[in-house]
């Protein structure tokens, strides 16, 4: 097996001191594939979706190699099977439970954010697998930062109607204001009963970091990068 291209990928630092096996792509990710079997072995199979910005959960083992199924966040308890999602700009959210050796991956933007898709597929970890949020591990991947990522009124008001005002901060332009989309799901994280102190939530900026793909900072780059994570052994 190919050693890991870790000059191609951002690695939590909380999940590595959990020997959590994840992946955070770079601007130019390579085969979902190839992410999987790095993660977990040649057996391994990599789980995608058609993701929607919804706050749709699908379990692993009921989707397809073809990415033809609507969701937002994969879930699984299978230790050969790695969810992986897509994003730009948007928060990558990896979770994994330690005790029942489950996790998800989560597409978190703006409007996934605003309809809870965080404790949504928490609870739908809970539901299924016996998930308990006091050992739950969480981190946040490279996404839009709060002082680039200027958002209007349609935002303003899914995050007042969700309770997250505290993750938006004042924007000089009238009727703006500057999105915190990180520490909203840290907020939402929190809500579902993760402790504070599993949570990794301090991750790059995509739009300030070239490093990255950004869908803002070049909307024609339809590159998107990709995040996964693998059941704790």
């Amino acid at each position: 097996m190919a050693p890991l291209q870790r000059d191609s990928a951002w690695f939590s630092p909380l999940l590595q001191a959990h020997k959590i096996s994840h992946w955070f792509s770079k601007r130019n990710p390579p085969d979902p594939q190839w992410i999987a079997q790095q993660l977990v072995g040649m057996n391994a199979r990599a789980v995608l979706v058609k993701q929607v910005h919804g706050a749709e959960c699908l379990d692993a083992a009921a989707c397809g190699s073809d990415p033809l199924q609507t969701a937002d966040a994969i879930i699984t308890n299978d230790p050969l099977l790695v969810p992986i999602i897509s994003t730009a700009d948007c928060c990558p959210v990896l979770v994994v439970c330690m005790q029942s050796k489950s996790c998800a991956a989560i597409h978190a933007g703006w409007r996934g954010i605003a309809l809870d898709i965080i404790g949504e597929s928490l609870q739908t970890l809970i539901d299924r697998y016996g998930a308990d949020p006091k050992h739950i591990v969480a981190a946040i991947g490279p996404c839009a930062g709060v002082e680039r990522y200027e958002v209007g009124a349609d935002v303003i008001n899914a995050f007042a109607l969700q309770g997250l005002t505290e993750a938006l901060q004042p924007s000089p332009s009238a009727h703006k204001a500057f999105a915190n989309c990180s520490h909203a799901v840290r907020i939402l994280l929190e809500r579902a009963g993760v402790k504070s102190g599993s949570i990794d939530s301090n991750p790059p900026c995509t739009i300030g970091d070239c490093s990255f793909a950004s869908h803002r900072r070049e909307p024609q780059n339809k590159v998107r990068m990709l995040s996964g994570v693998a059941v704790p052994r």
